[in-house]
């Protein structure tokens, strides 16, 4: 399991990922409906400054990808008095009016737990972990769907 800090994150230098030749990656994938403007340098403001991943993999504008590490505290239980820890990888494919989000090598744990139990297509919590990344994934398609903010100075020809 990844050691975590004082904050409850894991350390940035270890990479979780599903056992090798394991079954248990379960590939989450949502997609944008709406046109956005913009969307790649949107995204990687979105990505830095308001996930603040603990690794970002792969950042490649030419082939519109950005690929991060997250661990995060699940909003769901924490108004339960529950800690439970979700960790995934996350890939966004962009173009300028279109995004696509994939999150894999997905697992969950509490922060005293021996060991991580990724998630498969026969875990009880499956439900409830699909329900954490949909609120990810809108998080980022509402925030990619703001107008950019123009100056005050600027004006429309009428």
């Amino acid at each position: 399991m990844a050691d975590v800090n004082e904050e409850g994150m894991a350390k940035d230098d270890e990479v979780m990922a599903p056992p090798p030749g394991s079954d248990y990656e379960v590939a989450f994938t949502y997609h944008s409906e709406n046109p956005l403007e913009r969307a790649y340098d949107k995204a990687v403001h979105w990505v830095k400054a308001g996930v603040h991943p603990q690794k970002i993999f792969l950042e490649d504008r030419s082939m519109g990808v950005i690929n991060f590490r997250k661990v995060m505290k699940d909003p769901l239980l924490i108004q339960a008095g529950v800690e439970r820890m979700i960790d995934f990888r996350c890939s966004l494919t962009l173009s300028d009016t279109d995004v696509d989000a994939v999150f894999s090598s997905v697992c969950y744990y509490e922060p005293d737990a021996p060991e991580p139990t990724y998630i498969n297509a026969y875990d009880p919590e499956l439900g409830s972990i699909k329900d954490v990344l949909n609120m990810v994934s809108n998080n980022l398609f509402s925030y990619l769907q703001k107008p950019l903010v123009r100056p005050d100075n600027y004006e429309q020809d009428a």
